[in-house]
């Protein structure tokens, strides 16, 4: 990748303008045509670095239900576990990591059901393995954006979106799933068309106005239903071939400040306390992302460091079951 890719995609990442001509936009601020950032965003999807541009939706606050979910399953089971939970559409990503709880997977289930029958409902499918429901107690960092850039490139400054979710009180502004509103939600976490006008192709498809889509996305963002609209990247193709789960024993007295401390660090995507069991003591997680497993083993080691605590986990994934993007409001007829 050129300075100009790295840049776009530093920004498709962080300020992806949601205005009539976003594309136009984006052009502006690397001095390069519209025409040029849809043809780059093109060739970027074509090699997979760009998975989709959308609106991340905050699941909890449109009432979903989620957690992270590990399941001991015997090394001859494994296929056809991963295979049972795979089937249940709000597993979005379910992976094979090391130890004796070895299948990782993300559910969220919808606001009228509940999470641990399903869970439960999905281990007896599956052959009846014991699993860890592991919700986030306390989000300390939620944010995939990859350092992609070198040195020498000028990253944008991330935009005010994400933090409204920690600005509004959710409870005020609690978000009703009228038919209107979840064809909207629909139709804005699709990936965002490659047109001069896009937000007018999604509009049309719902029967609003551009402006009225462009005014309802703003919206959702200042209330939290929407953590931000961005570019999503495959970790592996944007060079980032190794990625860990680090986990600590923290005091729970001491949570707060370990969390911030790794939540400041730039390779650091997610930061969550999540609840502990006897048979699995860690309730501190992160998210890295490096070139290596040896460097993303440096640098837990530095973060441990950092916050002061040795014991800790790294686990990598060693097999990838099932890797997708949630879509909320799907057809739950033939999948509960």
């Amino acid at each position: 990748m050129n300075k100009i890719d790295r840049l776009l995609l530093d920004r498709l990442q962080k300020t992806f303008p949601i205005q009539p001509r976003p594309y136009k936009e984006l052009g502006k601020s690397l001095g390069i045509s519209e025409d040029e950032v849809i043809k780059r965003i093109s060739l970027f999807k074509e090699k997979k670095i760009v998975r989709q541009i959308s609106a991340i939706f905050n699941t909890g606050a449109l009432g979903y239900k989620s957690s992270l979910v590990a399941m001991s399953v015997p090394a001859s089971e494994l296929e056809k576990a991963a295979a049972v939970i795979n089937e249940y559409p709000g597993v979005s990503h379910n992976y094979l990591r090391s130890g004796r709880f070895n299948l990782w997977f993300t559910i969220a289930v919808p606001p009228n059901k509940s999470l641990e029958v399903v869970v439960r409902r999905l281990s007896e499918k599956a052959g009846g393995w014991p699993f860890l429901i592991l919700p986030a107690v306390k989000k300390y960092k939620l944010a995939v954006v990859l350092d992609i850039l070198e040195d020498g490139d000028i990253s944008c400054e991330r935009d005010s979106s994400e933090k409204a979710l920690f600005l509004y009180n959710l409870s005020d502004h609690k978000f009703v799933p009228t038919d209107r509103n979840v064809e909207i939600v629909r139709a804005v976490q699709e990936d965002l068309p490659l047109s001069v006008r896009p937000f007018a192709e999604v509009a049309k498809n719902v029967d609003l106005g551009e402006e009225d889509l462009i005014d309802t996305l703003h919206d959702w963002i200042s209330k939290g239903w929407i953590r931000r609209f961005a570019a999503v990247l495959n970790h592996r193709e944007a060079g980032f071939v190794a990625n860990g789960m680090v986990v600590w024993k923290c005091p729970d007295s001491d949570l707060d400040r370990a969390g911030m401390l790794l939540a400041s660090n730039l390779e650091v995507s997610h930061c969550y306390a999540r609840p502990s069991y006897p048979e699995w003591p860690y309730n501190l997680y992160a998210m890295i992302h490096g070139k290596s497993k040896d460097e993303c083993r440096n640098l837990a080691e530095k973060l441990s460091e950092q916050i002061g605590i040795k014991e800790h986990l790294v686990l990598f994934s060693s097999k990838e079951f099932k890797k997708i993007r949630l879509k909320l409001f799907w057809d739950e007829g033939s999948n509960e």
